[in-house]
């Protein structure tokens, strides 16, 4: 899952700060340097890590994080401002926020304290703009007579949910088909769904996509059973609402490959996730069809620690990541981390990627991998031949090829152990507790955007805007791509493991969620408040 791309010859620097957030630097070719959008920042409420944020069809936003329950914020100006709405659950783990084309409100919840089984996740419906609450029932809860099992009732047990809402044509929210994704923590590793199609009032049995493939996809669907035998990371579920599909579901996963059972399959972080896989549904969840995305190659981890998945306003598919380029060889990085010298090797450093179908998944940056229909090469937003490392990717879409991606970077790269993962503490500084001497100067890190309004070109030739959008590091220190095994003393998981980027359905402006945990110690935001947008005409 590394993708490569050539930074536009003649690259002209120099474009200002902007606003609170300043501004994005112009990575252009020299022929035509884009506009760079620009950004403003707003506190959202109190302290909270992985934020998912949303936007309905009026432009209003909504901000949910799991730090003290399934709390949740409502903005109705663009982002300047935030309302908390009743909180669904006083416990959560996982969560996520979304809508359907009503604007009735959702949110999914890991670990909530409706069931009494452990590692299950729920869905919450509000048709009040969060000011109340409607519990998301299982049939077997429901002929029970109690909770046993939460909204996913799965035997095995669940782990990072996503989900998403359609109403089908003539339909009303009330008919909404509801659909839960997750993989299970301690079974066979599979990517599941749980379907309501009374708008979220009662779901159906837990389905296991691999089983249930379309008979055209046994090939690609053997390339994905194997790759996701030993491990997978749920990276979201979105269902298009327009496009050529109206209806279809997309489940997005990453995974590592057969090789890597050795290392302890489900539980441990410590695969290498390097093949990005799609799986979509046009009879509402009952038959699939897989495709790879794009395979970075054994090594190359994309686990930083989630992928980012989205939709354009066409109904194509995107994927964004972080990860070294293809010419990084783990082992190499990893003897230059022990030896201390992984800063002056480029090809170590990780960046932020975009990979994209411009068919509805069948096909990726054109193609060309080893799998059909997988690309060859995909997007790189942000090239340097300086040490760096990026993490925590989010994309937005608006129209075919048009995207904003947002990430946190700092100037130093993280050093890595030989199956390509980050060695844990790596950016706590050399005098941490429990710190290796070989690490480097405790890591600065920055919220980060780009923008690229021409993904209909090749990945050498598109053309993005890149730059930082805090001036003030937003976190000091470390931070751990391996989940709960996050167990070194110099390890720090404390803005728990993504940010969150959507796209305003008005106005096409960008608005990013992230957690402050340096100077204001908040939940925040970054609007954008001018410059191009992603809706329009196809690039």
């Amino acid at each position: 899952m590394r993708l490569r791309r050539r930074q536009v010859s003649g690259l002209r620097a120099a474009l200002a700060c902007a606003a609170v957030g300043g501004a994005l630097l112009a990575a252009a070719s020299a022929a035509s340097a884009s506009p760079r959008p620009s950004y403003s920042l707003a506190t959202v409420g109190a302290f909270g890590g992985e934020p998912s944020i949303a936007a309905n069809s009026h432009g209003e936003l909504y901000d949910t994080t799991p730090s003290g329950g399934t709390i949740m914020y409502r903005s109705t100006n663009g982002g300047t401002s935030w309302t908390q709405t009743a909180t669904a659950d006083p416990s959560s783990g996982d969560d996520c926020v979304f809508t359907d084309q009503s604007n009735a409100l959702y949110l999914c919840n890991l670990a909530g304290s409706q069931s009494s089984a452990p590692l299950q996740a729920d869905v919450w419906k509000s048709l009040n703009d969060g000011s109340s609450w409607i519990y998301g029932n299982n049939q077997i809860n429901t002929a029970a007579g109690s909770n046993l099992c939460g909204t996913s009732c799965n035997p095995f047990g669940v782990d990072r949910d996503w989900a998403d809402a359609y109403i089908p044509p003539r339909g009303t929210t009330s008919t909404a088909r509801v659909v839960l994704m997750y993989h299970d923590f301690y079974g066979p590793s599979q990517i599941w769904v749980n379907i309501s199609t009374d708008g979220g009032k009662t779901f159906g049995p837990s389905e296991n996509i691999l089983a249930n493939m379309t008979t055209t996809a046994a090939d690609q669907g053997a390339v994905a059973e194997a790759d996701s035998a030993c491990n997978t990371v749920p990276a979201g579920l979105r269902i298009e609402k327009t496009g050529p599909h109206p209806g279809r579901i997309y489940a997005a996963w990453i995974a590592s490959d057969p090789e890597s059972a050795a290392t302890g399959c489900n539980v441990t972080m410590v695969q290498s996730f390097h093949n990005l896989f799609v799986a979509w549904s046009d009879d509402g969840g009952a038959t699939w069809t897989p495709q790879l995305a794009y395979d970075a190659g054994v090594g190359h981890d994309a686990s930083t620690p989630f992928v980012s998945f989205t939709l354009d306003n066409r109904g194509n598919p995107y994927f964004g990541f972080a990860a070294p380029g293809p010419s990084d060889n783990p082992a190499a990085c990893a003897a230059e981390s022990t030896a201390g010298t992984v800063q002056s090797d480029p090809t170590c450093a990780y960046h932020m990627w975009v990979a994209w179908s411009s068919d509805q998944g069948s096909t990726w940056d054109g193609g060309g991998g080893t799998v059909p229909g997988s690309a060859a090469a995909a997007y790189e937003v942000d090239p340097s031949s300086g040490p760096q490392t990026d993490v925590f990717p989010a994309i937005a879409a608006g129209s075919p090829g048009k995207v904003d991606v947002a990430w946190v970077h700092t100037n130093e790269t993280e050093p890595t152990d030989p199956l390509g993962k980050f060695d844990p503490g790596g950016c706590a500084g050399p005098s941490a507790t429990g710190a290796a001497s070989f690490y480097p100067p405790t890591c600065s890190w920055n919220l980060y955007a780009g923008q690229s309004l021409d993904l209909s070109a090749s990945p050498a030739k598109a053309v993005w805007t890149t730059g930082a959008v805090t001036t003030t590091p937003m976190h000091v220190g470390d931070i751990c791509n391996l989940g709960i095994f996050c167990v070194s003393p110099a390890s720090n998981r404390n803005l728990l493991d993504f940010i969150s980027e959507t796209v305003s359905p008005t106005n096409g402006l960008a608005h990013i969620a992230y957690a402050d945990d340096n100077k204001v110690n908040k939940l925040r935001v970054a609007n954008q408040t001018s410059g191009p947008n992603v809706l329009g005409p196809a690039g």
